[in-house]
């Protein structure tokens, strides 16, 4: 039986943790290579990630492109800062290296639009519409054999996998509303007063309202126009992870919950990593930490043409990691639940 050769870029964030952790334990996966920042320090796994000490794999070095391809993987994972994404993903295609970034470096398609939402002038935009949107649920066959996957990000992940089997329901000229709760670990590590424990314990509050990166992916996939009533809303929790994205809708005419469960059933029935929950029902974090699934729940408003949709997702697995576990068994072949189940 074959093996696919990985190797993590990021491995000392929470997202290449977790991805390591998966991958360590992947019958078809062979670690060849973990890298932390660029002059950064090497460093046993164990000891940047106590809690998962006594992994197998190398120990994390500082990322050079070399010593990357030196263990000639076959993919490698990035969890990565974007810019750092953008710059080192040519090379690695270059050399034969399949990518999935889990970055938000590659998911946009427009390059203009990289200045405005993240700050920087895009230094490959001829990849980004090679790059494979790899919200796994609704990916066809362009997956099969991606060189360059751009995993969704953690707030698109939860809202995408509610909206889109609704998308055909919607009144067009209606606001689409979208209050999204992550825990901290959304924001990577870094020191940052804004992220310490005396700042959010007990604590709860909103950022980054209508500027957030995401917002352009979830209306690029969700095929708004610029011009369309989206509104979204990040909060921070005083929670290491979990996101919960509560979503206003209103249709273009009343709707029944039969309507509603059967628009789920024709994408999700036996899709593994996705529950739908029965009509009324919503979903909590506690149902969904840990895990690689998403949890969806609705409820009908009176008179049947606005719902609240609520989808629970954790934020470093199926909003990160196990997706881009996922995507690479379906990059390769293998069946899609291959080391997460």
């Amino acid at each position: 039986m074959s093996v696919i050769r990985v190797s993590v870029v990021g491995a000392a964030g929470y997202s290449g943790a977790e991805a390591v952790r998966l991958l360590s334990r992947h019958p078809r996966v062979v670690l060849t290579g973990l890298f932390g920042s660029a002059g950064g320090r090497r460093a046993a796994f164990g000891s940047l990630h106590p809690d998962l000490a006594g992994l197998d794999g190398p120990e994390v070095v500082p990322y050079v492109e070399a010593a990357l391809l030196e263990g000639a993987p076959d993919v490698a994972i990035l969890a990565t800062p974007n810019e750092v994404s953008a710059e080192v993903t040519p090379g690695l295609l270059a050399a034969g290296v399949r990518v999935i970034d889990v970055s938000g470096a590659f998911r946009l398609r427009e390059a203009s639009l990289y200045p405005a939402w993240y700050g920087f002038e895009h230094p490959a935009p001829a990849l980004l519409g090679e790059a494979v949107y790899g919200l796994t649920e609704w990916c066809g066959a362009e997956l099969e054999g991606a060189r360059l996957v751009a995993n969704p990000g953690c707030y698109p992940t939860s809202v995408l996998l509610a909206m889109k089997p609704l998308v055909l329901l919607l009144a067009p000229h209606q606001p689409l509303l979208v209050t999204s709760a992550s825990g901290v670990s959304g924001a990577g590590k870094k020191a940052d007063v804004a992220y310490s424990f005396c700042e959010l314990a007990g604590s709860y509050k909103a950022y980054a309202a209508g500027s957030h990166r995401h917002e352009p992916e979830m209306r690029q996939e969700l095929g708004l126009a610029d011009e369309a009533a989206f509104s979204f809303v990040p909060h921070l929790l005083p929670v290491v992870r979990g996101i919960l994205s509560t979503i206003h809708v209103s249709f273009d005419a009343p709707v029944s919950d039969a309507a509603v469960a059967d628009r789920f059933a024709r994408v999700y029935e036996g899709r593994p990593f996705v529950r739908v929950l029965p009509a009324g029902h919503l979903p909590e974090l506690r149902d969904v930490v840990g895990t690689p699934r998403a949890h969806i729940g609705w409820k009908l408003l009176p008179g049947c043409r606005r719902a609240i949709v609520v989808s629970a997702i954790d934020n470093l697995l199926k909003g990160a990691a196990s997706q881009a576990v996922q995507n690479l068994n379906r990059v390769f072949g293998l069946p899609e639940t291959e080391g997460l189940l």
